[in-house]
């Protein structure tokens, strides 16, 4: 994996940074990629259920926050625009990759940085990006959903009052469950032992990882709210964070015979999605 990591670094960091300042179509691509590719290093398998629940763009996805490894898990579908604490800028090797993906960073510790980050994430929504929020604003121990911060609820109020012609902005809630380790269910302890919250050290939790693979992933979209010119950021704030707790606190199932089968599409996925990048690569040189 790290080998992985570095090869990305040198060679998929520049060539990204490349396609995003030229418009080009397979900047879309090279993160998905990417966060495929690492998924299936770490034997992490996503499952996305409720897709059909999205709701229409400009839309801001609002999650809860468990590890590190949820950016790779949303990732891996589509790339939407992360807001992060300012501190990932600086972490090795995954630092430069959410810099060149125009990561908008958080300095958590300034209520004045509220407004410049608001404003961003109005500008990437309204231009047809998804943005991603943790609405808790930091990770947790996996065994409940935090109160949602509703300062950057905001952001789709700016959006409103910024482009007149946009009617509602969609806050489309998602919650991040780690629900199978080795096969087997995560009870509550299980859960926790998982996460990576609080001051924990990122490299003895990739290795936690490694060892309990492969480890089952799931994203559950909701019913998505429309945010109106109306709209009080406060309510919805607690609206989506009921909705992203009762996806969290949902029945979980044992793995069915497709999830069984998602290591293989996932091989399946990160391959054509390679395909895809050379030919699309050559196509804009």
């Amino acid at each position: 994996m790290v080998l992985a990591l570095l090869g990305f670094y040198a060679v998929g960091a520049p060539v990204q940074a490349l396609a995003r300042r030229r418009g080009w179509a397979v900047a879309q691509r090279i993160p998905v990629f990417f966060s495929r590719t690492i998924c299936a290093l770490l034997g992490l398998r996503v499952h996305f259920e409720g897709e059909a629940l999205l709701g229409p763009k400009p839309r801001m996805i609002v999650a809860n926050h468990v590890s590190w490894s949820d950016i790779l898990a949303l990732a891996s579908r589509e790339t939407p625009c992360f807001v992060a604490k300012s501190e990932v800028a600086n972490w090795p090797l995954l630092g430069a990759f959410a810099r060149v993906q125009d990561t908008i960073f958080v300095r958590r510790d300034s209520r004045a940085d509220v407004p410049r980050v608001n404003a961003l994430m109005a500008q990437k929504m309204i231009a047809g990006e998804d943005v991603l929020l943790f609405g808790e604003g930091t990770s947790t121990d996996g065994a409940g959903v935090l109160s949602f911060k509703p300062s950057h609820f905001a952001a789709a109020r700016d959006a409103l009052r910024l482009f007149p012609d946009v009617e509602e902005v969609t806050i489309q809630p998602a919650a991040i469950v780690y629900t199978h380790a080795k096969g087997k269910p995560l009870d509550e302890e299980g859960r926790r032992a998982l996460a990576w919250f609080g001051d924990a050290d990122l490299a003895p939790h990739i290795w936690l990882l490694l060892k309990a693979a492969p480890v089952d992933c799931r994203l559950r979209f909701g019913a998505p709210l429309a945010f109106r010119a109306g709209s009080d950021r406060k309510a919805v704030a607690v609206e989506t964070e009921n909705r992203v707790r009762a996806l969290a606190e949902g029945r979980i199932a044992e793995p069915g015979l497709d999830d069984k089968k998602s290591g293989n599409s996932w091989r399946k996925g990160v391959g054509s999605a390679l395909e895809k990048i050379g030919s699309d690569v050559a196509e804009e040189i």
